[in-house]
């Protein structure tokens, strides 16, 4: 590991070694023996974070972030930063399933340290200024076999700290992990803590399962994101996070397109999609069930699903940006479902909807391979895009502002108020329905016979 230690690192090391071993802890360790990558050290040792400060206060390292309760710094130099933390012992109230601890009691014992962290392959320590690692759990060995197992008793490691569960999920996924059968038995048993985490980490700890196949490359070995999802359904943890999915879990679809229920099918189109869009094709048909128990019928899912999407991202704290884009995306994913629709109309679609244009394209075509791969035809996704590159390529006025007149020629032509809005979008509109660029002078003079 010696080689993929930055040498501020090295040099900090130095900085500790006449009071205690500067150890990094953790991912980093463990990332450096199966070959992946590194994206930050977290590093610790006995020393206390009023001594690090006072050892630290005369070098060039800089205490950017202090939390006094978990004995935590962010240390900084130049343009690197490390977490560093205190070797400490956690207590959690007994069964809370509640991701903080209640009080951290600080040791100089390593042992006790690593007895807190949640799975063995995690609880390594690497000794900078002698390159050796320091296993006091077997997680190397574990690391071998391929599995994670919790360091402590399952049950206490899970019961105290629920969201260890979906980092139990997300870790298997990435590094390509089987789970210890006493493990996942306790994750069976401790998933209804997840009630009582925060959605910040749930969300958070989601989209690593999303990302978690293409930043460890564990796709490769033909893991997939819906492999995590299926995980979290087994474990019973979906009951707590999209507690709506199960209710996909065996609704059959029209088997003349479809060869799975709308739960396979959501999963099969999250598979086809990059990660920032998988949380919208696993939720695209989430209202189906409810329309076919309402209605009898799917028809129109997809208003109604967006108004869903809404809500549960909504509940699991996504951005404003991300829940406007996902309900968006939701509610126009069945457009031109035969390749049919006149190309009018497809002109006018792709303007109104520019901005959302290319995830539109993503999610139609994972839509389609999820549907029944023989006969999927994904040509009329093509002309769409033709479509749109045309109508750049022709300057087609896909906003109003893109037209070669403005409010101010309207208002000359005697137009006022809310007529010269309504007027400048109808020009627009007729322009993409007609399919045929006019000049300015053809547009005014058209106006003014009009007046």
């Amino acid at each position: 590991m010696k080689n993929l230690l930055p040498e501020s690192l090295k040099k900090l090391a130095k900085l500790f070694e006449p009071f205690a071993t500067l150890y990094v802890v953790g991912g980093a360790v463990r990332n450096s023996l199966l070959g992946f990558p590194i994206s930050d050290f977290d590093i610790t040792s006995k020393l206390q974070i009023d001594i690090v400060e006072r050892l630290l206060s005369e070098s060039d390292f800089k205490i950017t972030a202090q939390y006094k309760r978990t004995g935590t710094l962010v240390i900084k130099c130049r343009n690197e930063s490390f977490e560093y933390t205190t070797f400490r012992q956690d207590s959690y109230p007994l069964n809370s399933g509640k991701h903080k601890p209640s009080k951290c009691i600080f040791t100089d014992n390593i042992e006790i340290d690593a007895s807190r962290r949640d799975f063995t392959c995690n609880a390594l320590y690497y000794d900078i200024c002698t390159d050796k690692i320091v296993d006091l759990v077997g997680g190397i060995e574990d690391i071998k076999n391929k599995i994670l197992r919790t360091v402590r008793d399952a049950n206490l490691t899970l019961s105290e700290d629920a969201l260890r569960i979906m980092r139990l999920v997300r870790f298997s996924l990435q590094l390509g992990f089987g789970i210890d059968n006493n493990t996942l038995s306790s994750a069976k048993e401790y998933s209804v803590g997840l009630k009582d985490i925060s959605k910040e980490r749930i969300k958070d700890e989601l989209v690593s399962i999303f990302e978690g196949i293409f930043k460890y490359d564990s796709y490769k070995s033909g893991l997939k994101a819906s492999d995590g999802i299926r995980l979290l359904v087994d474990i019973g943890a979906m009951k707590y996070i999209i507690p709506e999915l199960l209710d996909t879990i065996g609704v059959a679809q029209n088997p003349k397109y479809h060869i799975y229920d709308v739960f396979e099918h959501s999963l099969a189109t999250m598979d086809n999609l990059p990660p920032h869009l998988m949380i919208v094709g696993l939720l695209h048909d989430i209202a189906k069930p409810i329309m076919l128990k309402e209605y009898g019928n799917m028809y129109m899912h997809e208003i109604r699903g967006a108004e869903l999407v809404g809500e549960i991202l909504t509940r699991l704290k996504f951005s404003n940006a991300e829940i406007e884009s996902a309900e968006k995306l939701t509610r126009i994913h069945m457009f031109d479902l035969d390749g049919k629709t006149r190309t009018s109309k497809c002109r006018v679609f792709i303007a109104d909807n520019l901005e959302y244009f290319d995830d539109f394209i993503a999610l139609k075509q994972a839509d389609g391979l999820a549907t029944n791969k023989d006969i999927y035809d994904g040509n009329y996704v093509k002309k769409l895009i033709q479509l749109k590159n045309q109508m750049l390529a022709d300057g087609m006025p896909m906003k109003v502002k893109d037209l070669p007149i403005n409010g101010i020629d309207l208002m000359e032509l005697g137009f006022s108020g809310r007529e010269i809005g309504e007027m400048l979008n109808n020009i627009r509109l007729w322009i993409l329905h007609n399919g045929k660029i006019i000049t300015r002078e053809e547009i005014l003079n058209r106006l003014r016979r009009r007046k």
